[in-house]
């Protein structure tokens, strides 16, 4: 018999003090503002113009929180995909900027040489098929100087 009463004290027990914790859950707080305009809060009142202000706790809801940490988690990996994206797109635009620079020095540098051969050449010819040498006539050295220069002008800056 001595084994239930302490069994039924023990109950009684921890169910004063679950009741004594959930009505500490809602305490008072004290609100007020100094002349400074700066807001307190105290659990005592400190100030005479402090107002009671009561305080409410609630249990959280873990779904919700599950839901919003979730989000949270889809959104910053979308974040991060979308720059690794972006990292990735400007790393093949520099690469295909720098191709396009060097092939454009390359270019600039061929038609440099080849308007500084057709500039300083008294005369040119081309090779015909047999191997023979056909030198060019006046007007038509005169138009491939010309090509040589609008090559010059289109590929150097």
């Amino acid at each position: 018999m001595r084994y239930r009463s302490s069994y039924f004290h023990l109950v009684v027990f921890v169910l004063l003090a679950s009741f004594s914790s959930a009505l500490q859950a809602e305490q008072e707080v004290y609100r007020w503002v100094d002349d400074d305009g700066v807001v307190h809060f105290a659990d005592r009142p400190v100030d005479p113009r402090a107002q009671r202000t009561g305080l409410h706790f609630e249990s959280t809801n873990p779904d919700s929180v599950q839901k919003r940490l979730m989000q949270r988690d889809y959104e910053e990996n979308q974040a991060a995909a979308s720059e690794t994206e972006q990292a990735e797109s400007a790393a093949i635009e520099a690469t295909r900027r720098a191709e396009e620079a060097r092939t454009r020095d390359l270019q600039c540098n061929a038609a440099r040489e080849r308007y500084q051969v057709y500039t300083t050449a008294p005369r040119l010819y081309e090779t015909l098929p047999g191997g023979e040498r056909r030198y060019l006539t006046e007007n038509e050295l005169a138009a491939a100087r010309e090509e040589a220069q609008a090559d010059v002008d289109k590929w150097c800056d």
